[in-house]
């Protein structure tokens, strides 16, 4: 059976060499040095030690996935040949080593053991560098990992192996998707040794600031800003023994209305085409939602980040043209995956004879969805004729009723006029709630310049005649065509 004998090379200073690394280093075993670039590896080859390395690896393959399984292969292959090797990495073999960490795995399984010999990573010199106490708290991510950093951190930031521009820049640009262009960013060279530099800069200097090899490391300090754990601590507080009373009282059902309300109003902001207005509508709509989560957390049935994993898990579920084998090139093609995907995860359950909808829906946003379920089932006009004609035909009931005087005749069939010019909408593919919407803005705006012109007046809107309230409706509208 083999054995690899795998040898941490400390941060770059060969005095930071472990007496057990160089007793193995120069007991006469077959020495493989993942990469020569590294001061202490240098150093040893100058003391005429037989070695190997597998630089010439880094210049043919394709990706760095190929160069660790090749790296591994071979280890593996020489310590079943050669009995016992030494396999010398920089810094701590558990911190950052991709091969180490598929030895560890790959190794025992084809009868060859692994054996790890300590030494100092790269981080001890960098905290000293910089004068952090880790027990403040830090994110260490290798630079080619990014992907896994979803927003900014509360803790310090060390972003390892910054090896060349091209990869600072890369740096950079998924760091500027989270942190301000102005945030302020240490650069350390050569942490721990004689060559020892430390640069101040700014994200969006980063990667036009010096050179940069494998003992580059990049630093940025805690995050000020405010991130989704805070939103999540300053509402468990208001709804804490000492919180606001007001926060503390309510519950699902007494907070219906106002995620009603916020989401209308994040339509409005988006209407109104401000972003400062929809960035604080969206905040509001979040807040129900961290509200809901909170109240469901304390009655110990679900919390926030079960909501997260919910919605998560059910996208990537219902888009495998995305994140599967699926296949959808356009809306059409999406919807009819998505649908089938619904049906699937319903299973062997009998489709429902009813059509579902949530009650708790305002009446013409209600309305819209029920047929639009309906048509999707069949019951639907062929063409914009249909609809059309049963608006008139209403209409006319509705002027009859009216002419009846009797109210619940008058309410009856508004009711049914109000629900068929909402199918018109649907088949005319318009959302009637959004079109009411903007239709009351527009009334909103015109009726307040016609306030402006009475109060300009000094006199009462009802010492006003209805023409005369109308020439200003008529300038109102005049005016908002200028302004388009």
């Amino acid at each position: 059976m083999g054995k690899i004998i795998v040898i941490g090379l400390g941060p770059g200073n060969p005095g930071s060499l472990t007496r057990e690394a160089l007793g193995h280093l120069t007991s006469g075993c077959p020495v493989y040095f993942r990469t020569m670039r590294h001061p202490s590896a240098r150093y040893l080859a100058g003391k005429t030690l037989k070695y190997r390395s597998f630089d010439h690896l880094y210049e043919k393959s394709e990706s760095f996935n190929s160069v660790y399984r090749l790296i591994t292969g071979s280890l593996i292959k020489a310590a079943k040949q050669r009995g016992t090797i030494c396999y010398a990495v920089p810094g701590h073999p558990l911190v950052g080593e991709a091969t180490v960490e598929k030895l560890r795995l790959e190794a025992p399984r084809r009868g060859v053991k692994v054996k790890i010999v300590e030494g100092l990573s790269f981080l001890e010199p960098i905290f000293t560098c910089l004068g952090i106490d880790l027990l403040d708290g830090a994110t260490i991510l290798d630079a080619l990992a990014l992907d896994s950093l979803k927003e900014p951190v509360k803790n310090h930031l060390i972003l390892a192996q910054v090896y060349n521009r091209r990869l600072a820049s890369r740096v950079k640009l998924s760091l500027l998707e989270l942190y301000p262009a102005d945030y302020p960013v240490k650069i350390v060279w050569a942490a721990g040794m004689p060559g020892q530099q430390v640069v101040n800069t700014t994200l969006c200097s980063l990667d036009r600031t010096g050179d940069f090899n494998h003992l580059t490391t990049v630093y940025l300090p805690p995050y000020t800003g405010r991130i989704t754990g805070d939103l999540i601590e300053v509402m468990s507080r208001l709804r804490s023994e000492d919180g606001c009373p007001w926060d503390k009282k309510q519950d699902h059902q007494s907070l219906r209305q106002y995620l009603v309300e916020e989401a209308y109003e994040v339509v409005a902001a988006i209407d109104s085409g401000s972003d400062g207005e929809l960035m604080e509508e969206l905040g509001d709509v979040l807040l129900q939602v961290i509200f809901h989560s909170q109240i469901a957390k304390e009655e110990n049935r679900f919390d926030y980040y079960g909501v997260v994993n919910s919605i998560v898990a059910k996208l990537i579920r219902r888009h495998p043209h995305v994140f599967g084998e699926g296949f959808a090139e356009n809306p059409a093609q999406v919807k009819i995956l998505w649908e089938q995907i619904k049906v699937n995860e319903r299973g062997s359950v009998k489709p429902s004879k009813r059509i579902e909808v949530d009650q708790g829906l305002p009446a013409l946003l209600k309305a819209y969805k029920i047929q639009k379920k309906a048509a999707e089932m069949g019951f639907d006009w062929p063409t914009v004729i249909g609809p059309l004609d049963k608006a008139r035909e209403e209409l006319a009931e509705l002027e009859e009723a009216c002419r009846s005087g009797i109210y619940s005749a008058v309410e009856e069939e508004l009711g049914d006029f109000l629900f068929t010019v909402v199918n018109l909408a649907r088949f005319l593919k318009v959302n009637p709630e959004l079109a009411l919407g903007k239709t009351i803005a527009k009334f909103h705006e015109r009726f307040s310049y016609v306030l402006e012109k009475v109060d300009e007046s000094g006199k009462q809107i009802s010492e006003f005649s209805l023409e005369e309230l109308d020439k200003w409706w008529e300038d109102a509208k005049k005016i908002r065509k200028i302004r388009k």
